[in-house]
């Protein structure tokens, strides 16, 4: 018998012990799996979602879902408004796809750094962290900074131009055969494609052009510029082509 009570107290220890792990590698494995970032634990913001937390692994759905950022300013915000399915791009990709770009990086970073200024949170941004351009424009519309925060976001921003963004389905391949005009739909890169050069835009729009993915006209909506300005003028660069 008391072997028996001997063997059936460890077994009990044993099933404990098992049962914790379970428990604790189960879980690991829902905090891992439900992408639910971290919160702030104290302050103000305590109970808020922390935008430290943001993984390579969080998918722009994701974010949207953890601080209610719609989709499409974030897309826009990282020169990826016309993919077909942005919801579903991990921020881990930046890295490979802008990487670094005038001595600065855009990664996942830079990502946090974007959500925390949208949503007005305190963040401590990596050095050497980068905004692409769209983000300011973004975040001087939408984002709950201060005006000093912005200045300080702008000064670190980048532009897109000579990156390589992710290939579309709805990219068109142009050639001699086709009508060149600018439409609403038309993006940077269909007129670099059609011969227009850098150059020649920036002196009609009075700025840094957007990134090669981005449409004119969305571009024009987000700097205020009247996308007629822009149309008629480069539609002129294109009749003499």
């Amino acid at each position: 018998m008391r072997i028996q009570a001997k063997t059936a107290g460890i077994s009990f220890i044993v099933l404990m012990i098992l049962g914790l792990v379970l428990s604790m590698i189960t879980g690991y494995w829902l905090t891992e799996s439900s992408k639910e970032p971290a919160k702030y634990t104290d302050g103000e913001y305590a109970g808020a979602s922390n935008p430290a937390d943001i993984r390579g692994s969080y998918s722009l759905d994701d974010i949207h879902t953890a601080f209610d950022i719609p989709v499409e300013s974030m897309a826009a915000a990282f020169g990826l408004r016309e993919e077909d399915n942005p919801g579903s791009i991990q921020v881990k990709i930046f890295e490979e796809v802008f990487g670094i770009i005038d001595g600065m990086e855009i990664g996942t970073d830079s990502m946090r750094y974007f959500v925390a200024l949208y949503k007005g949170l305190p963040f401590v941004v990596e050095e050497g962290t980068a905004l692409p351009g769209p983000a300011i424009s973004i975040l001087r519309k939408e984002g709950a900074m201060t005006e000093e925060e912005l200045s300080i976001a702008s000064e670190n921003s980048v532009s897109l131009e000579s990156t390589h963004v992710i290939e579309t389905a709805s990219e068109v391949e142009h050639d001699d055969t086709v009508l060149m005009e600018i439409k609403g739909k038309t993006m940077f890169s269909e007129l670099y494609d059609w011969g227009i050069t850098l150059e020649e835009l920036e002196s009609i729009l009075g700025m840094a052009a957007g990134a090669r993915s981005m449409s004119v006209r969305d571009f024009c909506m987000d700097n205020g510029i009247e996308f007629s300005t822009v149309k008629e003028p480069v539609q002129v660069l294109l009749d003499n082509m």
